[in-house]
């Protein structure tokens, strides 16, 4: 009973534990805290949690609850591809009464247009560069590696913003206002805003270089409560087109995985249960001689004299050798060496008969091959001839296939 139904509780233990598997949250969005790739932060989020800080992921901007959303909350906006230029302002308003905003640029050119603020977007070089200002999260001796997005305050901005980690020592003394990382300084319509273009610096394969995880856990880590908001296209509005995968549910794919695994079950236990393989008798004995003319007559129609004159050589050495008191493994050179010593012929003449089926080109070159073996064999077979030593006669085991019974010309040449 047991041996029955044990392979089935196996069966429903393994999907169980896949499905719970596949079921875990996972998300394959760049710089998501359940992102457990290269390109996700799940360890700087982690990270986060192990320090302290209430990290809380929250769907789209549409779910931010401005209510509870007060002092003491860093609101983190990874990209602003979901928002128009009325509902960033309008986010940015809402949140007024936060510790600080913190958004990435991505290197699109709309983090200024999206939040209404004047500041403009380049690709940066990536190279280490230091802080270069004096903000809570930046240290003297940081260094960023990996940053991909240098950010520039325009006029109406450059006032109240502070450039951090810039191309080059000195480089905003003039009164420029560029970096990798731009502060603005908090206002009655906006709370203290951060738009930093170091996004791949935070990821899992990067954020341990130089130090990004310093000033990342800084930069996050100053408030009890981190809001994560990983942005929807629900956040474009209702009059926004996007993709059918976009609206479909996060856990639709474990789901489908589990249903393929259901009905592969199913499969498995209506299936027809495969039997041994039946052996059955032949219906008839083909004898030898019939094989042997049978390949023979398709040697003869492929018009394939060469192969088969290999075919008649290779028989040959292999009656030879236990004749000749040599084993079966013996090499050609040391078989043709031994036949030229007994039959009293040079390597140069047996070589070719052994070994060499050049001579056999058409149905007459194989005919004499066979016979020029047969007369060799005929030789060798004779009594009183000197073994291989030159001393000693080897027996004739059985005589010549003339002389034996039952012996018929195929398997002369077999």
């Amino acid at each position: 009973m047991l041996r029955r139904w044990a392979p089935w509780v196996l069966l429903v233990v393994v999907v169980t534990v896949v499905a719970a598997l596949l079921s875990t949250p996972r998300s394959g969005e760049p710089l998501s805290p359940v992102n457990n790739g290269p390109d996700g932060a799940q360890a700087l989020a982690e990270v986060l949690r192990d320090e302290g800080v209430d990290v809380e992921l929250v769907a789209g901007t549409g779910g931010l609850d401005p209510e509870t959303l007060g002092p003491g909350t860093t609101v983190l906006l990874p990209h602003t591809r979901y928002l128009g230029p009325q509902a960033g302002a309008d986010l940015v308003t809402s949140l007024s009464a936060v510790d600080q905003l913190v958004v990435l640029a991505d290197g699109t050119g709309q983090v200024g247009p999206s939040l209404g603020l004047d500041v403009e977007e380049s690709w940066g070089s990536g190279i280490p560069v230091g802080a270069d200002c004096t903000v809570p999260f930046a240290r003297e001796g940081d260094e960023l590696a990996g940053w991909d997005v240098l950010l520039a305050a325009g006029s109406q901005e450059r006032a109240a913003t502070t450039a951090c980690f810039p191309p080059g020592a000195g480089h905003n003394l003039g009164g420029a206002r560029e970096g990798a990382v731009l502060v603005l300084e908090p206002s009655e319509d906006r709370p203290r805003t951060v738009l930093a273009g170091i996004g791949p610096t935070w990821t899992n394969a990067r954020v341990t270089d130089e130090a990004n995880a310093a000033v990342a856990l800084r930069l996050l880590g100053g408030s009890d409560r981190l809001v994560w908001v990983q942005p929807q296209p629900s956040d474009l509005g209702l009059e926004a087109a996007g993709s059918l995968w976009d609206v479909l549910p996060r856990n639709l794919t474990p789901a489908l995985w589990v249903v393929a695994g259901g009905l592969l079950a199913l499969a498995l236990w209506q299936g027809r249960r495969l039997g041994p393989v039946v052996t059955e008798p032949l219906p008839a004995v083909v004898r030898s001689t019939e094989t042997t003319l049978s390949r023979a007559r398709l040697y003869q129609q492929a018009h394939d004299s060469r192969h088969a004159a290999r075919a008649v050589q290779a028989g040959a050495r292999r009656r030879l050798a236990p004749l000749l008191g040599l084993s079966t493994t013996t090499g050609p050179d040391r078989l043709v060496e031994v036949v030229s010593r007994v039959s009293g012929r040079s390597t140069e003449q047996v070589r070719p008969l052994l070994l060499d089926p050049g001579t056999a080109t058409d149905d007459a070159g194989l005919v004499t091959l066979v016979r020029e073996l047969h007369a060799l064999e005929d030789e060798l077979r004779r009594p009183g001839r000197p073994g291989p030593s030159g001393t000693t006669d080897y027996p004739d085991p059985g005589g010549s296939p003339e002389q034996r019974p039952g012996t018929s010309d195929a398997e002369r040449t077999r």
